[in-house]
């Protein structure tokens, strides 16, 4: 019965193991540097997690890719791009998003509202003005995120990407189709926004002097308007480049660049590093670099992991007798709703609540926490995220495959 309730038919799904790997390690990443949050001051820290790259950057990369390869294919495939398209991409992309991160922010409010009621005390709900903004992903349109539903920072910028980039397409289509190919009107639409957000976050570290600090821009949306667009870049090249893109040599080491790139800078901009750039006098520097070209650098290094992932389509055998590849998968699928539960729903509504009185019971804090995280994901995406999704299918013109162009076809339009 529970393995039911649980079940998500991974066996009977066509996906891409590669990119299966990617999304769980990004995940996994996320919800376990929230699940130290238990250990209060029991934990130490850990080298090894210096090394390790910036999970929600992953998912940006990745939401690239995927995004980018549909939205290039619809534009090939329908040799253009109008008002129908920009609506079809839109509703299906918040189709996909919205309704599951709708349903556990009013969740949050409600719960707030009834402990607010229970305990006779105020509710410590932001004010209503505030509150509105979470609706409308304005919550960390053009300052950083603190306080309530904080992580919803990564998915603001996620949802003003999906906004931004068929938007440019759009509108250079209008302009220049009668004069540029549609292949040179996608890498464009790219370029623009890579080259402008990191252009406007260069400006502003030149104009803020240095000692304000790194100014929170990982976390806000004018400033990271480019954080799935290099990842779209990745689907560019896949799309009219595809026999370099298959080609092993170059993916095997760009795989290699890509994870000694991915470490260093991970580890050039950790706590661990910090205190050596203030004894020689290079903190100024560093924080120039992380209001600046550190967003560029750790996108284009795991924009470089892209093309071996994308190429592993199968699990090993081994992995597959062993279970693992069903657990990477399922992990994978209940990716997003991870990301909407663990942090502020699980962790600082229940976990954190419960005193850590030792070392032992923070463990098992963290041992209940990554347990809720799971079986709660998966019910949520079972039972709410899934159908959704399916619904989406028939209020929605369905988008091209995922189908491999061939040289000659890259090169039309």
């Amino acid at each position: 019965m529970l393995t039911n309730l649980f079940s998500l038919g991974t066996l009977h799904t066509k996906r891409v193991f590669g990119l299966d790997v990617m999304r769980a390690i990004a995940i996994l990443i996320v919800v376990d540097s929230h699940a130290t949050i238990a250990l209060k001051d029991y934990y130490n820290g850990a080298f090894w997690h210096h090394l390790l790259p910036d999970g929600v950057e992953l998912f940006f990369v990745l939401s690239g890719f995927l995004i980018g390869g549909i939205l290039i294919r619809s534009y090939e495939k329908n040799e253009g791009f109008d008002r129908k398209l920009l609506l079809n991409f839109w509703t299906r992309r918040w189709f996909r998003t919205l309704p599951a991160y709708y349903l556990v922010l009013t969740g949050l409010i409600v719960t707030s509202l009834l402990r607010a009621w229970r305990s006779g005390f105020h509710h410590t709900l932001p004010p209503k003005p505030t509150l509105v903004t979470y609706f409308l992903f304005l919550q960390n349109f053009s300052e950083e995120l603190i306080g309530f539903f904080p992580e919803t920072w990564s998915l603001a910028i996620e949802e003003w990407s999906y906004i931004t980039l068929p938007l440019v397409l759009w509108l250079l289509h209008t302009a220049l189709s009668a004069h540029w190919t549609r292949r040179r009107i996608a890498l464009v639409m790219i370029l623009t926004v890579i080259i402008g957000s990191n252009l406007y976050r260069l400006f502003m570290a030149v104009q803020i002097p240095l000692s304000a600090g790194e100014l929170g821009y990982r976390g806000i949306v004018i400033t990271r308007l480019d954080a799935i667009s290099y990842g779209v870049l990745a689907a560019y090249l896949k799309y009219y480049f595809p026999s370099q893109w298959a080609n092993e040599g170059i993916r095997r080491r760009a795989l290699v660049l890509g994870i000694v790139l991915t470490m260093l800078i991970a580890f050039s901009a950790s706590i661990y590093i910090l205190h050596v750039y203030v004894e020689t006098g290079l903190y100024p520097a560093y924080i120039f670099y992380k209001r600046s070209i550190y967003f560029l650098f750790i996108g284009l290094s795991m924009t470089l992991l892209l093309p071996y992932m994308d190429g592993w389509r199968t699990a090993p055998g081994m992995l597959t007798r062993l279970g693992i590849a069903r657990a990477i998968t399922h992990i994978s699928l209940i990716s997003y709703s991870m990301y909407l539960l663990n942090l502020t729903p699980i962790m600082m509504t229940f976990i954190d609540r419960i005193p850590t009185t030792s070392l032992v019971v923070g463990w098992l804090k963290v041992g209940l926490f990554w347990t809720l995280v799971l079986v709660l994901s998966t019910l949520l995406f079972k039972y709410f995220e899934k159908p959704v999704t399916e619904l989406r299918e028939r209020l929605s013109v369905k988008e091209p495959k995922m189908v491999e162009p061939s040289p000659v076809n890259s090169k039309l339009g």
